[in-house]
Order: C-alpha cells, then structure tokens, then sequence
C-alpha cells in the first residue's frame, strides 16, 4: 500500500481537483489517497459552500479513499497554522508516504530549497533580515530580500530576484512551502510533490473552459443557481450533489450571511476582542468603532482593511471573534508535534483498508462519530478541537439549516456518521 495525502477545501469539488487527484496518484504512484479536508470554516476566514459531509462524499465519489477533517482551529487561520495542522495530522496516522500539492511554480526541488533555508534560519540570512527590517521594510519583503542573497551567496538556487519575490508572494506556493516546513520541522517520511496549476488562475472569476477556479465557481452560485454553466465545470457526482442540495433548500452558505451574528458578538464581548486570535496592535478599537457604522460585511471588512491589513487576514480575524478562538488556544495547539484524534467524514472500500492500516500503525485515536467518544479531562488538546469542531458546525447550521429546521435534530455532530460510498 502507497498511501498519498493531499490537502484540501473541496469549496466545491471541481474539474480541477479531479485534474490534480489522477495526475497526483500518476507521480507519486500511490495505490490509496487520503484527504484532508477542512470543515464547516475554510482557510480565507470564509465559511464553506456545503456542509462538511456533502463536500466529504463529493472527494469519495470522484477518486479519493478516505477524507478525515482538519480540526477548525487550524483550517480558519493563516498558511503557517493550516499547513502545520494538516501536516501534523497526515503525519500522525503512520500511514502517508506522499504528499502532493498544486502551485504556481510546479518546482518541489525549488521550494523545499526555499523551504530549508527558512526553517534553519542560518546566521547570515538572519543577519540580513534584521538588517532589511531595521531599515524600515514591511517583512515580507525583507525576508524575500535576505532569501535571495543569502541563496545567490550560496549557489542553491539558479533564480532571479524578482522570480524569487514571485514564488513567494503566489498562493498556492505560500502553502506548498508552509506544507514543506511542516514536513521538515516534524522530521517526517513524507515526501512532497507538486503539479502546476493549469488553466485557470487561484482566484480567477472567469468562467471560460472546463478546468476553472472555486473562486468562480462559488461567485456563480452566488449570483445565480446556473446549474448549466456549473454543469460544465464539475464531475457529474458534484453537480448531482449540488443540485439535490439545492432541491433540498440547503443553498449555498456565503460570508455575508454571518454579518448579524459577527457584529452581535463583538457588541456582546467588546471588553475581550483584544483576547481573540490575531486581534492586535489595537485593531480592536477600530472594530468595535465600525460594528455600527455599517449595513454590510463587505462594507465592514473593506472600512477596516489598511495596508497592514488585507481583507484576508480581516475576514480571518473576524471568523476567529465569532468562532471564540482565543489566543491562548491557538498557543496550546501551535507546535504540538502530534495530534489526538482523526475525525472521519467519509471512506469507501480503499479507505477501510487505509483506516486498518492506520489502527496497526498509530495510537491515533479513530473518531467515526461523537457520540462514540469517551470525553477525558485529562486530554485537554482533544478535548479544545472538538469543541471547536462542535461550535463551528452549531454556528453553520444555523444558516444551512435556515430553511430545514425540521431535520436539525441538535449539535448534528453528534447524529451523522461517516459517510460509506460503495
């Protein structure tokens, strides 16, 4: 058994992700595939389309074996903790040999050299950087500025510096590093692999071949259920899903319908924004200012966006006040080396056998549903991400099941169970 691992929003599973499935398990030879996947609240502060276990069974039906979640104190924050969650989780089991992940630049060789450099921290570069930031440039660049020198004085990379500059401020390369670091700060038999992004760019709106991006297609259904033009850009199980969903009235979940409740929990605890997770350098203030000066959440996020501050890092921000993420949790679960539990969402008959695979090989516990668990004082870690993976399903639901009230039967968590695709 070959197990690959991949990482994943799935926000919704589209011809692209099917692209990068085949040709993942083509390079890396793989005979099983896991993911995964992030739950109810996704990495750019944004809530997901579809509840968990529909995007979970639309992976499973189009070529993946076993998708597991990525605890919600990781899958809502910047590419440092998300990649380091997933990383951290993959690793656990025992049972992944590779990891395969697109990018701008389809070069692993390139950034895990990037990537070495970065996680070592050798003593000129670090000299560099202190310097370049002593003389008033934002850290971005003057960490892109050090990596370069201290690459070029070093003969590791045949590169250009504004090509370097490029890499780094591109998407999904940011998280190919960060997922690379992760690997080698762990120490982990992982090995990674990436492909090229095709087609259509990370946050493309456009609309134009078969292959296009989730950005565009979650505009679409935001303006208009067009199930023909979604048709053409998505496997038939997707689409199939999507439209019974629909049928269903579980329609699409966007960001502005958290506005209500998100203002209402910053007048509620006004005195402890400050305590919430990447709320600092007096940011609050100016939150608390505009919670009533505003009719939208766009309006919102664009009156707090500075150039300290990209809407990003405020929506971000913003999903950790509603969700509760306090500050000293995300300490506690910041370099942890291993994590407690795999939530499964959905497998099929290859999954078993990774599931099997990963009970010979790791004392990881499998968590099928929550009802199941026998909840331990003692394991504080576990006991942080569920709570945080039972409060943010409980806040989803309250709009996904705005119009269903008749099917939520409570904390849904504790109801449904792994999905089985035969």
């Amino acid at each position: 058994m070959k197990v690959l691992g991949l990482v994943v929003e799935y926000n919704p599973f589209h011809n692209g992700h099917l692209y990068h499935i085949l040709e993942s398990k083509k390079i890396t030879n793989s005979t099983h595939t896991i993911a995964i996947m992030s739950g109810h609240f996704l990495q750019r502060g944004e809530p997901a389309l579809f509840d968990k276990w529909t995007r979970a069974k639309m992976a499973v039906k189009s070529g993946v074996d076993l998708v597991i979640e990525l605890p919600t104190l990781y899958s809502t924050q910047s590419a440092e903790f998300f990649s380091h969650g997933a990383i951290n989780t993959l690793n656990s089991t025992k049972v992944v040999d590779s990891l395969c992940f697109g990018s701008e630049i389809g070069s692993a060789d390139v950034l895990y050299k990037i990537s070495e450099v970065l996680v070592n921290e050798p003593k000129e570069f670090k000299t560099e950087l202190k310097k370049y930031l002593s003389d008033g440039l934002l850290f971005p660049v003057a960490r892109s500025k050090s990596l370069f020198n201290y690459i070029q004085n070093n003969n590791i990379l045949d590169i250009k510096e504004d090509e370097l500059s490029s890499i780094l401020n591109s998407s999904n390369n940011i998280l190919g590093i960060e997922y690379i670091k992760s690997i080698i700060k762990l120490k982990s038999s992982i090995k990674p692999y990436t492909i090229k992004r095709i087609k259509s760019e990370y946050n493309s709106k456009d609309i134009e071949t078969n292959i296009c991006s989730a950005t565009a297609i979650r505009e679409l259904l935001k303006s208009t259920f067009d199930l023909d033009t979604l048709r053409k850009v998505v496997p038939k199980s997707t689409y199939d899903l999507i439209n019974s969903q629909i049928n269903d009235n579980f329609n699409p979940v966007f960001n502005s319908y958290f506005y209500e409740l998100i203002i209402g929990t910053i007048l509620r605890e006004e005195k402890n924004i400050a305590s919430y997770f990447e709320v600092n350098e007096g940011i609050e203030n100016k939150i608390i200012d505009l919670a009533l000066k505003t009719s939208s959440l766009e309006e919102f996020v664009m009156n707090i966006k500075s150039k300290r501050y990209t809407l990003t890092k405020i929506k971000r921000m913003l999903m950790n006040i509603l969700l509760g993420i306090k500050k000293e949790d995300m300490l506690k679960v910041k370099n942890i080396n291993t994590v407690p539990y795999v939530r499964i969402l959905a497998f099929n008959n290859k999954g078993r056998e990774i599931i099997k695979n990963i009970k010979q090989n790791s004392d990881i516990k499998l968590v099928n549903r929550l009802s199941n668990i026998n909840f331990k004082k003692e394991n504080e870690i576990l006991n942080l991400f569920l709570k945080y993976d039972i409060k943010a399903t409980n806040l989803y639901n309250l709009i996904y099941y705005n119009k269903r009230r008749d099917l939520l039967k409570g904390a849904m968590d504790y109801y449904i169970s792994p999905i089985y695709i035969t």
